[in-house]
């Protein structure tokens, strides 16, 4: 767990989701024609990150998954080729404060070609893409779901990072997003050791009606201090509220990176409330949620 300097009156940090790096230098033509839209991301992350147009003032950047466009891919000739996270890690190799990452069904997902000739998903390699992930990315280097700290004056947040982006068939509008049982149980306890803390979730597939989403609502049943919870996935902007047992708390999804180097939320975290901005908006409050 890693927390601020005791005392400070505000941390900051930037929500970026959906950033879709992918090198398309070998793939085979038809996943290439399909995923060049996302073909500039890498250098417009890296651009984004080192500093010139970044909003100042970040303690540290949050990004909830589908990092890159797809952990491999097929080649022309067949092979199964790679590449992906190495891509996304030259795209934040000039970040100079602390990112802290989750993943989404894109950075698990292999996609081949269908009899038709069109991209198909294949989720058979998430425990392999997972393992890559961990030891590619610091912050992941204990698992691809885990918590840390942040104090802020006399106020405690435990920000949970989930890894939600599996399902059977790895494409975005999939339904049943699934969690693995230990995952739940590891989100239950979490919620009770930190019962004096404010706690974000933070995963890349909002919570709604799915078979996933109901997993994770009945893991953290009893929490009533959950005051926010970030996602991505459907590359849109929105601020609505979830109902968590008996209460209920503010969900917010920030449109994708892939789709505009603008797409970017400030949030701050002060000792009695947290201050979510609007969207590419450096100085307009959209939202802000009491914690007293």
């Amino acid at each position: 767990l890693m927390a601020a300097p005791s005392g400070s009156p505000k941390v900051e940090f930037l929500h970026l989701t959906d950033t879709h790096v992918v090198d398309l230098s070998v793939v085979a033509e038809p996943l290439a024609a399909a995923r060049k839209h996302f073909g500039n991301t890498g250098a417009e992350l890296a651009k984004f990150l080192s500093g010139p147009t970044r909003p100042p003032g970040s303690d540290f950047i949050l990004i909830t998954g589908d990092l890159i466009d797809g952990f491999s891919f097929v080649a022309g000739d067949g092979r199964r080729v790679f590449r992906q996270i190495d891509a996304f890690q030259r795209a934040i190799g000039a970040c100079r404060v602390p990112l802290f990452v989750l993943l989404g069904n894109h950075d698990i997902t292999h996609y081949g070609l269908s009899a038709a000739a069109k991209p198909a998903a294949d989720q058979s390699f998430a425990g392999e893409a997972r393992a890559a992930w961990t030891a590619a990315m610091p912050s992941l280097r204990q698992g691809t779901y885990y918590a840390f700290e942040k104090q802020v004056g006399g106020a405690k947040y435990v920000i949970l990072m989930l890894d939600n982006g599996y399902s059977a068939a790895g494409a975005r509008n999939a339904p049943g997003f699934q969690m693995a049982h230990e995952q739940l149980y590891w989100l239950r306890r979490q919620t009770e050791t930190h019962v004096g803390a404010t706690i974000i979730l933070a995963m890349h597939v909002p919570l709604g009606t799915d078979a996933g989403s109901q997993a994770i609502k009945g893991a953290v049943t009893g929490a009533r201090n959950i005051a926010l919870i970030l996602a991505g996935h459907v590359h849109k902007d929105g601020i609505d509220a979830v109902a968590l047992g008996e209460t209920s708390t503010v969900q917010v999804r920030t449109a994708a990176f892939g789709y505009g180097v603008n797409n970017w939320r400030r949030v701050v975290l002060r000792p009695d409330s947290i201050e979510v901005f609007a969207t590419g908006k450096q100085d307009t409050v959209e939202k802000t949620i009491s914690i007293r």
